[in-house]
């Protein structure tokens, strides 16, 4: 996917009644062994938050999407999604991580509730994880308006599209903050037609998490506990304004602005050779005005995606597609604060927000950076430095070199791998004191079946080894049946 075009529907075949609904109907029976007590990284990682860390367990899930259209205006309705997973084990649960109604207008739409999303430009099918948003984690709950996919601006003749959208969310309470808010906004342009041998992408997205309260804030970071909320402060954040000094805000909110603000600042190249679709993109991320001008680069997501345009029948097997990153966040605009609090970016971590960039403990955004509970005990309580018990975010400074690919026999039978291997080197306020590597691999094949008229038989098998996680074997084993309706 190019760009995850949050909101947008695939029109369904506007023939027949005036009147259409098309559904699919998703049922998935999966089994999870680990020769430890963890479940290896590229099992759990970028899965939306549904499969635990912890072991051996079992995931019954049910789904649909759907949409509601009519053959006058295939462009507008009403759509749909439900994920329901069960989780079987030592702590069965049940997770929702999508529910939403959406209303289609043409250009925009209007949506609701909790969907899966993967924000930002590049490859998201075998990417190791967008900066910012990568689905891996729980989604967050939020009301949505934006376009409709990438739009053409009229007085461009379809040369300039833009993709864009303005959310607000409610992030899931928790012990150390309750209340808070998610301010979420973005904007993609593309220079060039959809038929263009060539086309360019550029865009921002902006996060940032704001209001609130917790009892573990101190005078420094807080008001007796609480975190500005009103709608002065919410129209401070749309902007990233510093508040003016009153006594109301805090020392940090003066100095800083309200609530935690990050994102990424993308661009890409797209070009269609005679076989192939390439896609090259560059994911920059900040924290703060520093990384909007870029005095933490070379710091980022760089990606080259290869995917195929034509196929040859006769081919025992092909490549379907291939991806190729590399993140660095060693930068983070500097080892030292400046004068103009440039320097220390410490990405996904905060003050305030001591959770950091997570939600249900799960990374929002790249899953390469690390959690406190997610490495080793060897790395959780390091000796050195002043800031280790109130960070949640316990290791930001990484080096990743990912592969993926994608392939498929005739028979039908698909493959998939993702193998990427990671320098370690905890944070710049508390380093590990040495290079801690990890490769985490993992291959995917998806078997067509006949049974129950026509099922996929899913296995993997996954791979860690290394010093960031303690190192396991696990494999998988899944049971889908999905059926499709139109009337």
């Amino acid at each position: 996917m190019l760009l995850s075009e949050v909101g947008a529907q695939t029109n369904p075949d506007s023939s027949g009644t005036a009147n259409r609904h098309s559904a699919v109907y998703d049922f998935r029976l999966t089994g999870i062994a680990s020769s430890g007590n963890r479940t290896p990284f590229w099992l759990y990682a970028n899965q939306y938050g549904t499969v635990p860390r912890t072991g051996s367990t079992g995931l019954l899930q049910a789904g649909t999407t759907g949409q509601f259209t009519t053959a006058l205006h295939p462009d507008r309705g009403i759509s749909y999604g439900v994920d329901v997973v069960g989780v079987i084990g030592k702590r069965p649960t049940v997770i929702v991580p999508q529910a939403y109604v959406s209303i289609n207008r043409g250009w925009f739409n209007l949506w609701a509730g909790r969907k899966k999303e993967v924000i930002g430009l590049g490859d998201s099918t075998l990417s190791s994880g967008f900066y910012a948003w990568s689905g891996n984690a729980l989604p967050i709950t939020k009301v949505q308006i934006g376009t409709n996919g990438f739009r053409p601006i009229g007085f461009t003749r379809g040369v300039i599209s833009i993709n864009a959208f303005f959310a607000h969310g409610w992030f899931p309470n928790t012990d150390s903050i309750q209340g808070s808010y998610l301010h979420q906004k973005a904007v993609y342009g593309r220079i060039g037609k959809p038929n263009w041998k060539v086309k360019f992408y550029a865009g921002l997205l902006h996060n940032a998490q704001w209001g609130g309260q917790s009892r573990f804030l101190g005078r420094g970071t807080s008001v007796n506990g609480k975190l500005p909320s009103t709608f002065k402060d919410y129209l401070s954040v749309i902007v990233a304004r510093q508040p003016k000094e009153d006594a109301t805000y805090s020392e940090f909110d003066r100095i800083n602005q309200i609530g935690n603000h990050l994102g990424s600042v993308d661009v890409g190249a797209e070009m269609e050779l005679a076989h192939w679709n390439v896609l090259t993109y560059y994911q920059h991320p900040f924290e703060d005005k520093s990384g909007l001008k870029f005095v933490n680069f070379p710091d980022g997501l760089y990606g080259l995606r290869f995917k195929r345009k034509s196929v040859d029948a006769a081919a025992a097997f092909h490549v379907n597609q291939f991806v190729v990153e590399c993140l660095t966040t060693m930068n983070q605009s500097g080892l030292v604060l400046g004068p103009k609090l440039q320097g220390i970016d410490d990405y996904f971590n905060n003050f305030q927000y001591i959770n950091g960039w997570t939600t249900q403990r799960q990374i929002i955004g790249t899953p390469f950076i690390s959690p406190r509970g997610d490495v080793s005990q060897a790395w959780r309580d390091l000796p050195t430095g002043p800031y280790k018990p109130s960070l949640a975010i316990i290791n930001n400074r990484v080096q990743v070199i990912h592969i993926g690919g994608t392939g498929v026999f005739r028979s039908g039978v698909q493959v998939q791998t993702r193998l990427s291997y990671s320098s370690n080197h905890g944070l710049i306020r508390n380093p590990f004191g040495q290079t801690v590597g990890q490769f985490s691999g993992s291959i995917w094949v998806t078997w067509p079946m006949r049974w129950l008229g026509g099922t996929e038989l899913q296995t993997a098998l996954a791979l860690d080894q290394g010093k960031l996680y303690t190192n396991t074997v696990g494999g998988w084993l899944s049971l889908r049946k999905a059926i499709k309706t139109a009337r």
